[in-house]
């Protein structure tokens, strides 16, 4: 159990960091927003201890993710809406590069899955 623990924290860690870093924050704005401190934010994201549930939700907030993210890393219904939602935001001509994009991107990933 103390193993499965260990690695939870370290694959949340990750999604705390990578989630921050997408948003262009500091740990220091990161704390402000979950009302802890930089250190918490830090042992967070490295690994080392949980935020409470109160700090993990102004986070997901501000991060526009899931809490099921968060802690599985599957995407959740919520997650899709919230992509949905920025798309649904862009004029004619981004939705199209936006597109374009996304297609290339996933018939790569569909191409490399092939490979494997």
């Amino acid at each position: 159990m103390a193993v499965e623990r260990k690695q939870l924290l370290k694959e949340m860690g990750q999604r705390y960091f990578e989630s921050r870093k997408s948003k262009g924050l500091t740990q220091e704005e990161a704390a402000e927003i979950a009302d802890v401190t930089q250190q918490a934010i830090s042992d967070s994201e490295l690994g080392k201890s949980f935020l409470s549930p109160d700090s993990m939700l102004r986070l997901c907030t501000a991060y526009e993710i899931s809490c099921d993210y968060l802690l599985t890393g599957e995407i959740s219904d919520k997650d899709t809406l919230i992509i949905n939602k920025h798309i649904r935001e862009l004029d004619a001509e981004t939705f199209r590069h936006y597109k374009g994009i996304t297609e290339h991107f996933i018939a790569a990933v569909s191409k490399q899955k092939n490979k494997s």
